[in-house]
């Protein structure tokens, strides 16, 4: 019996003896090297930081290192607090999230729309920009939340969509905004005075704050970093601010806030995700609705609307996520912030030199979750026997279908809704695409007549095995 209990616990205590550290850092290093990922990253544990590192520089000419009190523009992140907010005056009392938003905004002509179909991206409100203020407002000064709903009051633009009905891929920029607003309205203090007063120095964040008109001044605090975004038909970084939008789209939406607005750190958003979790800032019962799947978001990979977060299921786990791939009022920035429910684990990353390949959050996660990444690492094209391509043609399915057909004496593959992308040999078995703004490969093991055995699909280091359909 005691021979048994021994092999049963082994395997356990081999997992339990892996330098994840070390695994962690040797992928990011990787990411340095080859991808040139600057940024910040922070892994947690429970309440445990397991890993926290800064990589580059916070500005355009490369002259000030990141260090872990360097600010990032959060984007899309915003929401979690906004939302959080809002339930933090719902546990007071102070509104109820069946409330009609018309309550606290009565000059707006939607009296339909709820308080929680705005925290749920279900409002079916048009987008304040290009249905009430684009070629109107233009250049003389910064547009705010109250601008926004006079405009809004004014232009009287019809809904898109019913109010609180399911709308896959749905997203209207006009909804946090009007949160902030009513925080506002309730509160009788300004966003960013009650987000202080209530959320960050309670729970001493005191890294975090919100800023508005960042891109026009970019010294409002001298360790914020500087947005640069990436060229990929050029190759190299440009300043953030080079998005080519018109001058009038930064004065109407800079000053914003509520879907955007806020600069964290790494150290602090994961004090805040742990707060979200305790009882530190939220009862549990509604701590329990702001996590709630609500409205599907992304119908491929079953994810859903929360309050303020993204929450859905993949092969790791149940997760709750909030992230931005860089818009246009964030372009330059890539932040993301993940946690797996079961294991407890938190993954945040804020890139400020932002590239396709800065996400390096999936990568990370397959690390904790022991799966197989492929780390960065420069591709060379070799010469093979073109004959051995027609072995690799066919219907593969992942999560999605992917076709891979040959042309001009090449392989090439393509998903519904991208780009179809040029594979590469580097081996007479291993292709990998000739767009470096993809880090897409696909790995053939083939028997001794060259038949093949098993697809493995690598994007972004994530490898999967592919079925031929």
């Amino acid at each position: 019996m005691k021979k048994i209990i021994i092999l049963l616990i082994l395997p356990f205590a081999l997992q339990a003896q892996k330098d994840y550290p070390a695994l962690l850092d040797a992928y990011m290093q990787a990411a340095v090297n080859v991808n040139q990922f600057t940024g910040s990253v922070l892994i947690g544990k429970h309440d445990h930081i397991i890993y926290q590192k800064t990589f580059g520089t916070l500005d355009y000419a490369n002259t000030k290192p990141l260090d872990e009190s360097s600010m990032f523009e959060l984007g899309n992140i915003t929401e979690e607090f906004t939302a959080a907010a809002i339930l933090l005056l719902k546990d007071k009392g102070k509104l109820k999230l069946t409330d009609p938003i018309t309550k606290y905004l009565p000059e707006l002509p939607y009296n339909t729309i709820t308080i929680k179909d705005l925290l749920t991206h279900t409002s079916g409100l048009p987008d304040y920009y290009d249905e009430g203020m684009k070629d109107k407002w233009g250049t003389k000064k910064l547009a705010t939340n109250a601008d926004v709903i006079k405009s809004l009051a004014e232009v009287k633009a019809p809904l898109a969509l019913e109010p609180g009905k399911k709308h896959d891929a749905y997203l209207c920029y006009t909804e946090y905004p009007l949160l902030a607003a009513i925080i506002e309205k309730i509160s009788g203090l300004s966003y960013k005075t009650f987000m202080q007063q209530n959320i960050f120095t309670p729970l001493h964040l005191n890294r975090t704050n919100v800023f508005t008109e960042l891109q026009a001044t970019k010294k409002l605090h001298p360790n914020h970093t500087e947005s640069v975004a990436f060229s990929e038909p050029q190759q190299k970084f440009l300043p953030g601010d080079s998005n080519n939008m018109p001058l009038e789209y930064h004065y109407i939406t800079e000053a914003v806030v509520g879907e955007t607005g806020i600069s964290s750190t790494a150290h602090d958003l994961f004090v805040f995700s742990r707060a979200l979790k305790s009882k530190g800032l939220l009862s549990s019962s509604t701590q329990k609705e702001m996590f709630t799947p609500y409205e599907l978001e992304d119908s491929v990979n079953n994810i859903f609307f929360g309050y303020g977060v993204l929450t859905g299921n993949n092969e790791l786990g149940r997760y709750i996520q909030q992230r931005d791939d860089g818009n246009n009022t964030t372009l330059g920035y890539v932040t993301s912030v993940i946690n797996y429910s079961l294991e407890d684990y938190t993954i945040i990353v804020l890139a400020n030199k932002a590239k396709s390949t800065s996400i390096v959050t999936g990568p990370l996660s397959y690390i904790l979750f022991n799966r197989e990444v492929i780390a960065p690492y420069i591709h060379q094209q070799v010469a093979i026997d073109t004959t051995l391509l027609d072995n690799y043609v066919g219907e593969y399915k992942v999560s999605r279908v992917a076709k891979v057909y040959k042309k001009d004496g090449t392989l090439w593959t393509t998903i519904t809704g991208e780009p179809d992308l040029k594979l590469l040999p580097e081996s007479p078995t291993k292709f990998f695409s000739s767009d470096k703004e993809y880090d897409w490969q696909i790995e053939f093991k083939t028997d001794a007549s060259g038949k093949v055995l098993q697809t493995f699909f690598i994007f972004s280091g994530l490898k999967k095995e592919a079925k031929k359909l």
